[in-house]
């Protein structure tokens, strides 16, 4: 049975090969080719040609940004395995070319005197020859008169040669070659000359029609009696098709070479096509590192032995200083060190003789004192051996070389600004018996008057919204119009909210405790803020439809369907989410400070759900409600007023209704805005203030002498105006079925003296009686009957 596929041999072999292939890849010259600076259109397409000259050896996608430097482009070339960087820019005057050896140099800096692209090289010839498998291997390199003219001159033959990898001429595979790189150099001038050439090697010796027939593309015989015509005289064929040969570029063979008739032994003619670019450059200098240190060779500025040996001198004594300097700064820091280190010690040394001495006073002590008075002497002195370590050794002692010592507060943010003081975990807290005066203190409004003012506000609440809701369901054709859309909404919003105000109450009833577990207090403190927002929300949202409906009555009834309403609905049910989730973070029990059953005689043994942050997070939880207040009762607030100000215009303007209905709707108009502007901003205000007083009283509390001084720095006014605004806030859903819900058809029916409305009404009347507000934007011929009225 034979074996199926490699053998390991031939697995190994092709390894080998390849890893040959890198080593030998890798040994080869690679270059960067870019351009620096403002280098122009026509630069930057120049070094786009150049490195079209040096493939595949470069890196034909080389980007370099602007604020690349050249220190950049050496770190990222000695990875890459780079040894050269061909660079061009341009200066007000002139165009410049360097090149450069890495990594220690020289550098040969060049200035272009003229300059061909490839596009004007290859458009200026009648057939070129350009193609891709020309720029698979490095082009042959050719250099003319680089003689005996100087080191400058061999200098530059060097780095010429060291740009492309070396050949071996008994070697070399002449298919290989397909491109030719000239460079000349005219010693009268100092110019070198850059052309770029494209290789074809084609037989000679036989006819113009045998050239033909070798040729891709066969010749039209269609006027030949036989071949033999176009073997032997080429009939029908241009002069130009025979490009004359002589000895010049006739060459035997040594190898076959790709193309029809070049075999081995062969003569055949060696054809050069320019392809471009063309420079003409001149050699300006030569410097020793890479673009920096000594200048070797300048072609116009020449020195003589003395001022060479002043500048190495005076280059010299540069480094010197600089060395010299270096030192000093190293002898300094170690001798600042020590310092730090000695006196460390005898800082240390004193503070143990000073305790020692402490020790051994024993009999001065008073053997009556309290323990807790001796602890807070030995906590006092800890405090000041504390303070006299920082200022002796400039660090913050060990955290157990003073134990008792309370931990220094440290300023936070950045230097020279004002800061807010941040205690650290040692640092003493606000004592509990002052956090349980100021929570009786304030839970005594709570329990007295907010419980049954809330139960009273969740009957109306619940009865009104659900009312509404069931006039909606029940009296409204479907699809329901945008209007009834967003008024449904409200009440659903508002009817939750009221389903969240029992367990509030029931956890107000004295004495203050929650029965309901955490993830009860959690929920019910989103739910809580998720509704109030949606009130808010659907608020806006009816403004802006009525605006809409009045100002713009026949986009709304051209453009404004069902399916928007809808959609802005979930949305706004989806802002509303997103504001409240922190509320879930926030949210927590506080666990009892004390043993025992609840009640109102022992307040700490109660469990309560605290929906704002602790002491730790207060500082987030501020910046949380400024967020909320913003977008949830701001911005709301700002769309409604606009939308209620265009609609009062475009109402007071209409000639088609009476000073009546218009001083009707400006009432519905104006009842509705201060009932936002009492309730909710109020709310948000207050609460805002609250949480600003608690943070001070916090700051303050480790300083408070006794309990009494903890409740006298109580802000009341700010927490008594929140704990009221907590309770007249939800008087606002109980009063939104009366201005928005409409739970008749439509107010426009009452205007009209209709109770049923049922009979008489058409489609369009029917639509419309979902705008709530009976407005006519445009005059109308009043006739006689029931009208419907306009949104």
């Amino acid at each position: 049975m034979g074996q199926s596929g490699r053998s390991r041999h031939q697995k190994r072999a092709r390894a080998q090969a390849q890893l040959r292939n890198l080593e030998a890849y890798a040994a080869q010259p690679h270059s960067f080719v870019f351009a620096r600076g403002r280098a122009g259109r026509g630069v930057r397409q120049l070094s786009l040609d150049l490195r079209r000259v040096m493939e595949p050896l470069t890196a034909t996608r080389l980007q370099v940004r602007k604020k690349n430097s050249l220190k950049d482009c050496v770190a990222v070339a000695g990875p890459l395995g780079v040894t050269h960087f061909l660079i061009l820019s341009k200066t007000e005057t002139n165009i410049y070319f360097k090149l450069m050896r890495l990594p220690g140099g020289p550098t040969l800096t060049f200035r272009i005197n003229q300059y061909t692209l490839v596009r004007d090289v290859v458009s200026s010839l009648r057939r070129h020859r350009m193609h891709e498998q020309q720029f698979a291997h490095p082009p042959l390199l050719v250099l003319n008169s680089f003689g005996p003219h100087g080191m400058h001159v061999k200098l530059m033959a060097t780095m010429f040669q060291n740009l492309f990898p070396s050949i071996n001429v008994h070697k070399v595979n002449l298919n290989t070659i397909k491109r030719c790189l000239l460079i000349n150099y005219n010693p009268d001038s100092q110019e070198l000359d850059f052309r770029h050439y494209s290789i074809k090697v084609v037989p000679v010796g036989a006819s113009r029609g045998m050239k033909k027939l070798l040729q891709e593309k066969f010749p039209n015989m269609s006027r030949l009696q036989d071949i033999s015509e176009l073997l032997a005289t080429g009939a029908g064929l241009s002069e130009s098709e025979g490009e004359p040969d002589g000895e010049h570029n006739i060459t035997e063979l040594p190898q076959a070479v790709a193309g029809r008739g070049n075999m081995r032994a062969q003569q055949s003619a060696v054809r050069l096509t320019e392809i471009g670019p063309r420079m003409t450059l001149q050699l300006i200098k030569i410097q020793e590192g890479v673009g920096e240190g000594n200048v070797l060779f300048h072609s116009f500025v020449h020195k003589t032995e003395e001022e060479l040996q002043a500048i190495l001198a005076a280059k010299e004594e540069k480094l010197r200083l600089k060395a010299q300097r270096r030192d000093q700064q190293a002898r300094d820091v170690q001798r600042k060190q020590e310092q730090r280190e000695a006196h460390k010690r005898k800082s240390l040394a004193g503070m143990k003789r000073a305790r020692a001495g402490a020790d051994g006073d024993s009999d001065a002590e008073d053997p009556g004192a309290p323990a807790e008075e001796g602890g807070a002497g030995q906590q006092e002195e800890e405090e000041e051996e504390a303070e006299y370590f920082r200022q002796a050794v400039g660090e913050e002692p060990d955290e157990d070389m003073f134990p008792k010592a309370a931990k220094r507060r440290r300023p936070t943010g950045p230097p020279g600004k004002k800061r807010r003081w941040q205690v650290d975990s040692g640092a003493t807290p606000c004592p509990a018996n002052f956090s349980a005066a100021a929570a009786r203190i304030l839970n005594s409004f709570q329990e007295g008057f907010l419980w049954p003012l809330l139960v009273a506000e969740f009957l109306v609440a619940v009865a009104g919204n659900g009312l509404a809701l069931y006039r909606f369901g029940t009296r409204e054709q479907r699809p329901w119009h945008p209007a009834v859309v967003f008024s449904a909404q409200l009440a659903v919003s508002d009817l939750l909210y009221a389903l969240t105000l029992p367990p509030l109450a029931a956890y107000f009833y004295p004495p203050k405790h929650w029965r309901y577990g955490e993830a009860a207090c959690r929920l019910e403190r989103f739910l809580f803020i998720c509704n109030l927002l949606g009130s808010v929300i659907f608020i806006a949202c009816i403004s802006l439809n009525r605006y809409l409906g009045v100002v713009h009555p026949f986009f709304t009834r051209s453009h404004l369907r069902p399916k928007h309403a809808w959609a802005i609905s979930a949305a706004g049910w989806a802002l509303a989410a997103l504001l409240a989730a922190p509320t879930l973070g926030f949210s927590h029990l506080k666990r009892p400070q004390q043993e025992g059953r609840c009640a109102v005689e022992r307040p700490g043994a109660c469990i309560k759900c605290l929906g704002t942050a602790d002491d730790s997070q207060l500082e987030a939880y501020r910046v949380y409600i400024l967020v909320v207040a913003a977008l949830g009762c701001a911005l709301p607030l700002l769309l409604t007023l606009a939308a209620y100000g265009a609609l009062g215009r475009a109402v007071l303007r209409s000639p088609g209704m009476t000073a009546a209905e218009k001083l009707h709707v400006a009432m519905l108009v104006a009842s509705g805005v201060a009932l936002y502007a009492s309730s909710y901003v109020p709310y948000y205000v207050t609460q805002v203030l609250n949480v600003h007083a608690r943070q001070r009283w916090i700051a303050g509390c480790p300083s408070f002498a006794d309990a009494a001084q903890a409740e006298k720095a109580l802000d009341l006014g700010s927490y008594v105006s929140y704990q009221v605004m907590r309770g007249l806030m939800p008087l606002a859903i109980c009063i939104h079925p009366l201005l928005y819900m409409a739970v008749a058809p439509s107010l426009g029916c009452r205007r009209h003296g209709c109770l049923g409305c049922g009979g008489g009404r058409t489609p369009e009347d029917t639509e419309s009686s979902g705008q709530g507000l009976a407005l006519k934007p445009t005059a109308t011929p009043r006739t006689p009957g029931p009208q419907s009225p306009e949104p």
